[in-house]
C-alpha cells in the first residue's frame, strides 16, 4: 500500500488524499485540488512504464465527451521512486457493476442511453485510432446528474503503435466475460474498433435480460471462454423493440465480420431499432 504521507510531500497542492481503490497495475485515490475534488493515479513501480504513457498517450489524443478529462499529468517522486501518475475530475456517482447488482435488469430508457453512449464513444475512439478493449460494467461510471462515463484505458490498443503484446503469446488483453474472442486468441490483426462492439453487445445483452449471458449456470472461467468462443448467444428478443435485439446478437457475434463494421453502422442501426420509443424514465 502506497504511504499516504509520501504522497503529500509528493503533491503539495493536494489535499485530503483518501484511497479508493488499488488494482495490479496502479493506486487510485481521492483527493481535494483548489477546492475541487479529483482523482489522482498513480502507476505502481513493479508495472511497464510504456504501457501506462501509452494510455495517457490514447486519453489526450482522445475527443471524447464522455472521457473525464485530465487535469495534469507527469512523473514525479514518491518516496525514492519515480512514479507516472495522471489527475483528473472526480465523479460522483456509481460504477455501472454496481448498478447491475442492486438492479440486474435497469430500466429501458437507462439501457438505451447506456447503448447510445457507449456506441457514441466507440465512434470516438475508432477516429483517434483506438481499441479500448476493456468495456465492461465496473469501466462504465454513472454520474449524479446521469451522464454516463467511459473510464479506464489501461489496455488501450493504438492501433498507428507498436504492439506490447507479444504476438505469439497464448492469450492477450481482456477481461473474461466481455472480450472479444479475437482478444482472447491474440488475433492481432482482427483487434479493432469490432472488438469494443463486442464488448458494448455483451453489456447490453447483460442489462436488457438481467443476467450475464456467459457467466448464466457457470463459475468456470474455462466453460466461460468455451461458450465465448464456441457458439452466438442464444436469441435475444426486446418486446418494446425487436430491432434492438437484433443488433445486440449482431454486436455480440463471436465472428467480427458478422458484427457492425463501423460504429458509425451501429449508430444507425441503433436509431432506426430505437425510433419511436419512449427515452424518459431512467
Amino acid at each position: 500500500m502506497i504511504e499516504i504521507e509520501e504522497l503529500r510531500r509528493s503533491f503539495p497542492g493536494l489535499q485530503s488524499i483518501t484511497p479508493l481503490a488499488e488494482s495490479g497495475q496502479r493506486h487510485v485515490l481521492r483527493a481535494v485540488r483548489d477546492n475541487q475534488p479529483v482523482v489522482l493515479k498513480i502507476l505502481k513501480p513493479t508495472q511497464d512504464p510504456e504501457l501506462a504513457r501509452r494510455e495517457l498517450e490514447a486519453i489526450v489524443r482522445l475527443d471524447c465527451d464522455y472521457v473525464p478529462r485530465i487535469l495534469e499529468s507527469g512523473t514525479t517522486t514518491v518516496g525514492s521512486t519515480a512514479r507516472l501518475y495522471v489527475i483528473e475530475p472526480y465523479i460522483q456517482g456509481e460504477s455501472y457493476d454496481v448498478r447491475l447488482r442492486r438492479e440486474p435488469q435497469p430500466p429501458l430508457p437507462l439501457v438505451l442511453d447506456l447503448a447510445e453512449t457507449l456506441l457514441k464513444g466507440c465512434a470516438d475512439f475508432a477516429a483517434s485510432g483506438l481499441v479500448h478493449r476493456d468495456l465492461k460494467p465496473g469501466n462504465i461510471l454513472l454520474d449524479e446528474g446521469g451522464k454516463i462515463w467511459i473510464i479506464d484505458f489501461g489496455i488501450v490498443r493504438v492501433l498507428d503503435a507498436v504492439s506490447l503484446t507479444p504476438t505469439n503469446q497464448q492469450f492477450g488483453k481482456f477481461t473474461l466475460g466481455y472480450g472479444a474472442p479475437e482478444q482472447m486468441r491474440n488475433l492481432k490483426r482482427q483487434i479493432d474498433c469490432r472488438s469494443d462492439l463486442f464488448s458494448v453487445g455483451v453489456i447490453l445483452y447483460e442489462s436488457l435480460c438481467g443476467y450475464h449471458p456467459y457467466y448464466q449456470g457457470t463459475s468456470d472461467p474455462f466453460e466461460v471462454m468455451r461458450r465465448i468462443t464456441g457458439a452466438d448467444l442464444p436469441e435475444l428478443e426486446v418486446r418494446e423493440a425487436p430491432l434492438l435485439g437484433s443488433l445486440v446478437m449482431s454486436l455480440a457475434s463471436r465472428f467480427p465480420s458478422r458484427r457492425p463494421q463501423t460504429p458509425a453502422q451501429a449508430l444507425d442501426r441503433f436509431a432506426e431499432a430505437t425510433r419511436g420509443l419512449n427515452r424518459g424514465g431512467r
